[in-house]
């Protein structure tokens, strides 16, 4: 069944499985045709919006667990509507109290999990979440080495989180130093983060770790459930979050739509710059309305008193603003700042590239070309392939 009319219901902060159920027959007098709802699965401990997925294949305890969400699909079947479900394949927690960011920390690479994360394993993976330097805080004695009552995991201890050592290489009469260095990660500042990360992260929050679902078993085991609820007639929708965030986003809604089906309605959250269409070629039904909710503040903003408003800013500050100098700064800000470590990265394998093909150019001027490009990037992102750009997005 298509959606006619959807209600967005956010969950946590109160909001619960039971609560929604009470709540079923003012939202059927209202004409809604489905629930929406955000994120459902196991989250970090007091996640406010469920994002932060530490176990996509449960469904959160927190909000009901799974005998609250029968209850509520029960109730939402018996009243003739359906459920529409938001859910993240781009990224996840990086909690420890995911189970599988946490045996990566213990294992590095040689975990069974070390796929599943965008990380470049080139260099130790990084964990900026010290509030200091880590010899600022050893020094402190902010950092300490114990072994777990319960399960007998050793861990360097910051405060309350205890980062799990790989078997074999702590000992008693070791330094912490020394622990630290034969682990295949590094504690750090969270200044650092810009910086010195290793993995891609969810635009600039440190706190979520970029998934893998462009290869074939990660985007199994991190949809088991959720294509579970899909087949078994409980879901009717899915709305994919970040869409962009994907390596490849085409192909993986290929993969989604053949997982689920043809009649599960999917949508994407894809900002879509003035005149930029959605690829014709996703197979989804559209967006979540981004679009749709700026044109229809067109309808209810008057622009006509655009400029009152930009002269009571410049008489404000004192000085006339240059509105596309002040963009450019802003964008040039964040690339130089904010993502100074990814855009470290894009220019290393800009360089690798150039060198692969006996092109001869400094990487000053890489650098420069690359920054430029990214500055005056008219869309939100671009979907080339190993061949290239389609002639439509060539043209954007």
């Amino acid at each position: 069944m298509i959606p006619c009319a959807t209600y967005r219901i956010q969950f946590r902060n109160g909001m619960t499985f039971d609560r929604v159920v009470e709540l079923v027959p003012y939202l059927k007098d209202l004409g809604i045709s489905h629930l929406y709802a955000s994120p459902i699965f196991t989250a970090t401990t007091g996640s406010t919006h469920g994002y932060d997925v530490t176990d996509p294949n449960e469904i959160d305890p927190a909000i009901g667990g799974r005998a609250g969400f029968d209850r509520m699909t029960a109730a939402l079947r018996q009243a003739g509507m359906g459920l529409i479900l938001d859910i993240v394949p781009n990224h996840m927690s990086t909690s420890l109290e995911n189970r599988w960011w946490r045996d990566v920390i213990a294992f590095g690479q040689q975990s069974r999990y070390a796929h599943y994360f965008d990380i470049d394993w080139s260099r130790p993976l990084t964990l900026p979440f010290l509030g200091d330097t880590f010899e600022a805080e050893l020094e402190k004695g902010a950092i300490t080495l114990k072994r777990d009552s319960v399960t007998g995991e050793a861990g360097l201890v910051y405060y309350d989180t205890a980062y799990p050592l790989n078997p074999g290489t702590w000992a008693a009469e070791k330094s912490i130093e020394a622990i630290h260095e034969a682990q295949s990660w590094r504690l750090m500042s969270w200044r650092e983060a810009p910086k010195q990360l290793s993995w891609r992260r969810f635009f600039e929050i440190t706190g979520l770790v970029g998934v893998r679902v462009e290869d074939e078993g990660v985007f199994q085991d991190t949809h088991r459930l959720i294509l579970e609820l899909v087949h078994t007639g409980i879901v009717d929708g899915l709305r994919i979050d970040h869409i962009d965030g994907l390596a490849d986003p085409l192909g993986y809604l290929q993969r989604l739509r053949q997982a689920t089906g043809p009649d599960c309605y999917i949508t994407v959250e894809k900002i879509l710059a003035k005149g930029e269409q959605l690829p014709v070629e996703w197979p989804v039904s559209g967006t979540t309305g981004y679009e749709f909710i700026a044109s229809l503040a067109e309808v209810l903003v008057d622009d006509n008193n655009l400029g009152r408003l930009e002269k009571i800013h410049d008489e404000t500050l004192g000085v006339t603003v240059d509105r596309h100098a002040e963009l450019r700064n802003a964008k040039g800000l964040m690339t130089d700042r904010n993502f100074e470590g990814e855009f470290t990265t894009l220019l290393n394998i800009a360089t690798d590239l150039a060198r692969c093909n006996d092109i001869d150019v400094p990487q000053d001027d890489i650098r420069y070309t690359l920054r430029e490009l990214l500055i005056a990037f008219p869309v939100y992102r671009t979907y080339g392939t190993a061949d290239g750009l389609t002639a439509r997005m060539s043209r954007c």
